[in-house]
């Protein structure tokens, strides 16, 4: 008797000890499931038509709250239940067989124990699973690198990427679908005049789900794309979360058009300034707005730190939809010089004072724009290849994941974005503004205030607008 009494209190403590180790290994899986056992424990005490009843209570209450606020739901409810499953079910128990499958892992000489990379957090998104993955010493993320495809395969993702966090510490983010697949339609046009919307103007979606938001105010982009990758895009989403702003004269566009106004002519009653045939024209427009930028910082030197704009001083938006032709492709070497100058100038001095550029290329190389580094945020589109992702976004975008060079041809507007002090680029989408709507958009919110450089004179200096109204 005693000997039944001894084995049965062996094997208790046993069965506790293992439940203690695995609490203190895996809480966030063993936890909640003690309490479900718990709480299943105690409802089983009940009668069937009180158990019936609270289940009935419990998914009605769940399905009212998803009703009506579903977004709360998602967010306390739906989100963090999934993100438990993902992380403690789906990785969880299969992560280490597929670890060994994919050959991932270093073996200890003392112990003769392979050490495997191990998850530590997850961050859950409808079309991105992120697993931060602690790596084992001697095992580095260049090597996890060259498994992409493997672990991809493995967990029956569309495409896996690697990202950097900290020496030991990677993140792996699982692509498990494409939200960017479909064409994104032009985004409603937000009719607040807040200054604060120019710190990020909603053009697309990222592939997290969440709004692509672009700053015009404090910073200058810089576009880069081969023939057909959805440059314009971008150009008329941005001009399209601008138009309220143009209307009201608090933002002036002063446009380059290089290509005889192939792509920018739908909209020029929205601009101020525009020039699509004569170089020298479009020189002086460069270097009227480098003119304008020094007399403004004259008068806004010691009177504020923030920029806000106003009719007497609006934000100016200086637009080059293809560099090159005004660069690298010039003949005229004078003219180029003068170009880069100007351009030069506005990158350099021109946040503070508000003067923003806007300058889209198909060539990355240093020779189309001498002054690239001078752009604080960079949006790279379909590539040729994987050096030129670098080039534009820097050292590293391309094996941290933007695969520029992969995008398809049938998917246009799709790119990479690295915004000032991102240390890795984001997956977006700009929002497509059809030929109609870009129409309707030049004829409705059209400046009270335009000055065309093919009517003003040539020494344009006076930065206080005209008062006529738009023909």
């Amino acid at each position: 008797m005693l000997t039944v009494l001894a084995q049965v209190a062996w094997r208790l403590v046993r069965f506790f000890a293992f439940v203690a180790f695995s609490l203190l290994r895996r809480p966030g899986l063993v936890g909640p499931l003690l309490v479900a056992v718990v709480v299943a424990v105690q409802v089983a005490r009940w009668g069937w038509v009180a158990r019936v009843l609270v289940l009935v209570v419990v998914l009605a209450g769940g399905f009212v709250w998803w009703l009506k606020h579903r977004s709360s739901f998602n967010r306390l409810v739906w989100i963090p239940a999934v993100q438990w499953y993902r992380r403690w079910i789906r990785y969880g128990l299969m992560w280490r067989f597929w670890m060994g499958r994919c050959a991932l892992g270093i073996t200890d000489e003392t112990t003769g124990r392979v050490m495997r990379p191990r998850v530590i957090k997850l961050r859950y998104t409808p079309s991105v699973d992120r697993l931060l993955v602690q790596l084992p010493i001697g095992l580095t993320s260049k090597e996890l690198d060259g498994k992409r495809t493997h672990l991809a395969e493995a967990m029956r993702a569309i495409d896996a990427r690697i990202r950097k966090d900290k020496p030991g510490r990677v993140w792996l983010d699982l692509e498990m679908r494409n939200p960017l697949q479909a064409t994104v339609p032009a985004i409603p046009i937000d009719e607040s005049l807040d200054p604060a919307r120019l710190d990020g103007l909603v053009i697309g979606f990222a592939d997290d789900g969440t709004p692509w938001r672009l700053r015009v105010r404090g910073s200058h982009v810089f576009i880069a794309g081969a023939t057909g990758s959805g440059k314009g895009s971008i150009i008329w989403s941005t001009l399209r979360a601008l138009a309220p702003f143009i209307r009201a004269g608090l933002v002036q566009i002063w446009a380059v058009d290089p290509k005889g106004g192939m792509e920018l002519e739908f909209g020029a009653a929205m601009f101020s300034r525009y020039e699509r045939d004569d170089y020298d024209a479009m020189v002086e427009l460069l270097e009227d707005a480098a003119d304008d930028m020094d007399i403004r910082c004259k008068h806004l030197r010691g009177t504020t730190r923030t920029f806000n704009p106003t009719p007497l001083t609006p934000l100016v938006m200086v637009l080059v939809d293809e560099l090159a032709t005004l660069t690298a492709l010039q003949p005229d070497r004078k003219l180029q010089a003068r170009a880069e100058n100007a351009l030069g100038l506005l990158l350099t001095k021109g946040r503070a004072p508000g003067f923003h550029v806007m300058a889209a290329v198909q060539d990355v190389t240093k020779r189309v724009c001498e002054w690239r580094d001078l752009f604080p945020d960079k949006i790279a589109l379909r590539l040729g290849k994987a050096s030129e992702v670098d080039m534009v976004l820097g050292d590293d975008a391309w094996d941290n994941g933007a695969l520029c060079d992969s995008i398809p041809r049938s998917l246009p507007g799709i790119g990479y974005v690295r915004m000032e002090g991102q240390a890795h680029a984001q997956r977006v989408r700009a929002s497509y503004v059809t030929d109609d709507e870009i129409r309707a958009m030049a004829h409705d919110y059209r400046p009270r205030r335009v000055l065309h450089s093919i009517d003003a004179p040539s020494n344009h200096t006076d930065p206080t607008p005209e008062t006529g109204e738009a023909a």
